[in-house]
Formats: C-alpha cells, sequence, structure tokens
C-alpha cells in the first residue's frame, strides 16, 4: 500500500532520520507492475529503490517515491551433475543467502559472507570480497522497467560487469527494479584461498 511521510530512519545503516515523501513496500514483483501502470511514478522522478541502505547516506529528506524491495524466496531452478542454479528473491538478505548456500554444501559465494545489503543490489555493484566477485556465480536476474513496468531478463553479457560495476551504474542507472537473481553454486565446493589475507591467516 502506498503510505506518505515515511521515516526512512530505520531503512539505512548510517540511521539518518528523514522521511521519504512517497513509500511502497514490494512483496511481489506483480504488486510492483499493476502500481506502475496504475500511477503516474513512473514518470515523475526521482524514484529510489531501497534493499539494506548500507550504501545510502541521506542528507535531506526524500521528495520522490522510495521501493523497499521485499521479495523474497530461494528456489532451485535447475541442477546437473555439478551445478545448482539457485533463484532468489531480491529483497532476500545477502549474508542470509551465503549462510543458505554453505548449509546446503553449495560452493561459489562463500568468500562474500558478512557483505551488507540485499541481493538485488549484488549485481549492480558487481559486490566482491577476498578475490571472488558475483560474477563469477551470476547466471541471470530479472527486473521491472520503472518507466514502462516491462518485465527484463538480463544474462552475464548484458550485465557488463566490471570492478564493482555493471550496466545499472551506467547507462541503465535508475532504471531497474531487480526483483529476481539467479546464481550457478558448485555441488563440490572448491575454497578460493589465494587471496593474500586469507591465505596468510590459514
Amino acid at each position: 500500500m502506498l503510505q506518505q511521510n515515511v521515516s526512512l530512519l530505520s531503512y539505512n545503516t548510517f540511521g539518518i532520520d528523514v522521511k521519504a515523501r512517497w513509500w511502497l513496500e514490494v512483496w511481489t514483483e506483480e504488486t510492483l507492475v499493476e502500481f506502475l501502470a496504475d500511477n503516474n511514478f513512473h514518470t515523475l522522478p526521482p524514484i529510489l529503490t531501497l534493499g539494506g541502505g548500507s550504501n545510502l547516506l541521506f542528507v535531506n529528506d526524500f521528495e520522490g517515491l522510495v521501493l523497499k524491495n521485499n521479495i523474497l524466496g530461494k528456489e532451485v531452478v535447475a541442477e546437473d551433475k555439478t551445478n545448482v542454479y539457485l533463484r532468489v528473491g531480491g529483497g532476500e538478505n545477502w549474508h542470509g543467502l551465503v549462510e543458505y548456500c554453505l548449509g546446503n554444501n553449495w560452493g561459489g559465494i562463500e568468500n562474500l559472507s558478512l557483505i551488507p545489503g540485499c541481493v538485488g543490489a549484488a549485481p549492480i555493484q558487481n559486490i566482491g570480497a577476498y578475490g571472488v566477485e558475483l560474477k563469477q556465480v551470476f547466471h541471470s536476474l530479472e527486473a521491472i522497467h520503472l518507466q514502462t513496468a516491462n518485465r527484463h531478463v538480463f544474462d552475464h553479457k548484458a550485465c557488463r560487469f566490471g570492478y564493482r560495476d555493471s550496466v545499472f551504474k551506467q547507462e541503465a542507472k535508475g532504471l531497474f527494479f531487480i526483483t529476481h537473481v539467479t546464481v550457478k553454486l558448485s555441488k563440490y565446493p572448491v575454497i578460493n584461498a589465494s587471496y593474500g589475507m586469507v591465505k596468510a591467516e590459514l
């Protein structure tokens, strides 16, 4: 349900007490598509997609629409002898996903533990740590175009990953709401301990 003048105090890790003029919690992609189709917000910027709020520093109230990504869920959509393809809701906590994968003995993202934020933000930044980047396990993502309300699927090439970079930080910046991310994980994990600090600690 669309709300007005919502405090963002508990939605950003700096704990800045500012307000969003408009606020919508998105629990399903259908909700967002219907909302954009029936309202004028997609033609009236700014629109801010909010996940964990770990890389935002508010200095004033936000006078546009904040979309809070609350899309949850984890589903194995394909697998073979060596890999599992896991489709994850964009609102899932990233570190929670890492723990979930470790609990199922699926390898590939364990070096990315403790990175704050949500799954939907991971491809935007091409998050990385200790010698591993998301692009190494990324398969595809699903997103809603905020101006047309159309659904789009981005494969690895379309995301144009770079060092802490992607198409979503360049010409597609602010245009898409990422609903799901699918990662390719190994059933036979091989720990990457090549990073200097990790290697020294071990």
